[in-house]
């Protein structure tokens, strides 16, 4: 197997687990691969259900011009661009509708937990940025800034973006967070949720190997 068509067989695949999962639709959702050697990105079509998704149909782009695919490139691969213009560490972004993050991305509200260990040492916050019209350049406003040292971001009135280094772990990060907000969600409904100490969170944040403060310093 060539290395183009390994590319698009792990987009496929992950498009459909995010489709499995319901983390995607058929209108919304694109997740993408930026083979950095050739420049090429390689993205899920508009408007096309994951599940029914094969190889041929992902679309090759280089720059604004597709040029490989049967299908006609989401739109929305300026917001993979600016995510990976912002990361030269990530070749993966994943941007879905997820509907604990989303609810979020409606209310135009960062996230900002002190009451799960594993949000503190994926994220510590997950910004939000201004409202950008879809369809647009504009949609990218403001994303490129809050990626560089974030992994994930909520777009206003819209869902949110993740870049990593593979897909596995863009697909890793983002199920990660939807499944601590639903968590957040349900424990918010059963009483006062309870943060951790101060102390503790930043003893987390500082010493943990894998928390987001260690893993940037390496970048």
């Amino acid at each position: 197997m060539n290395k183009e068509m390994a590319i698009k067989n792990e987009v496929v695949l992950y498009a459909k687990l995010l489709d499995a999962k319901g983390l995607v639709n058929p209108l919304e959702g694109n997740i993408s691969i930026l083979d950095r050697e050739t420049g090429r990105l390689y993205i899920t079509p508009s408007g096309t259900r994951k599940a029914f998704l094969t190889e041929d149909k992902i679309a090759i782009m280089e720059g604004d011009k597709q040029i490989g695919g049967t299908l006609k490139h989401s739109s929305e691969y300026i917001l993979h661009n600016a995510a990976l213009r912002a990361r030269p560490d990530c070749n993966a972004v994943v941007h879905t509708h997820a509907p604990y993050l989303t609810a979020f991305a409606y209310c135009n509200k960062a996230i900002k937990l002190h009451c799960s260990t594993t949000f503190g040492l994926l994220y510590e916050d997950i910004p939000c940025i201004p409202y950008g019209k879809p369809g647009t350049i504009h949609i990218a406003d403001g994303l490129e800034e809050k990626m560089k040292d974030h992994d994930l971001v909520l777009l206003a009135n819209h869902g949110c973006v993740c870049a990593a280094g593979s897909l596995e772990k863009a697909v890793a990060i983002l199920e990660a967070g939807e499944e601590v907000m639903k968590i957040y969600s349900i424990a918010k409904a059963v009483g006062e949720v309870h943060n951790i100490s101060d102390v503790d969170w930043e003893e987390l944040c500082n010493t943990h190997p894998g928390s987001k403060r260690n893993r940037y310093k390496k970048i």
